[in-house]
């Protein structure tokens, strides 16, 4: 499933189908939702978080399926990042995800 953009007020609203598979949860992320770990929390979904800086790393959680942007990759390792974690807390989905949490 692909992200879908609607007009929204002038602006271009993009939403994407996320699933975290720990939870059983699948929901859409609509760009009004903020980061990752806000979004998870709003709805329920609790995940490690420290800093929500993207420097700490406790909220590293691996990215199974999608693609994100983030902020800053000060919190991962050159083995997370070949392993796909990201940093939820500063992270935005680019397409439709699928992540461990």
């Amino acid at each position: 499933m692909r992200g879908t953009r609607a007009r929204v007020e002038g602006e271009c609203n993009v939403t994407y189908r996320v699933e975290f598979k720990r939870s059983g949860k699948t929901l859409e992320w609509e760009s009004s939702s903020g980061n990752l770990l806000d979004f998870a929390e709003e709805n329920g979904i609790q995940m490690e978080s420290g800093c929500r800086m993207g420097v700490c790393g406790s909220c590293k959680v691996k990215l199974i399926s999608g693609t994100v942007a983030m902020e800053t990759e000060d919190g991962l390792e050159d083995a997370d990042k070949a392993n796909r974690l990201i940093l939820p807390c500063v992270a935005v989905p680019e397409s439709d995800l699928v992540i461990e949490a």
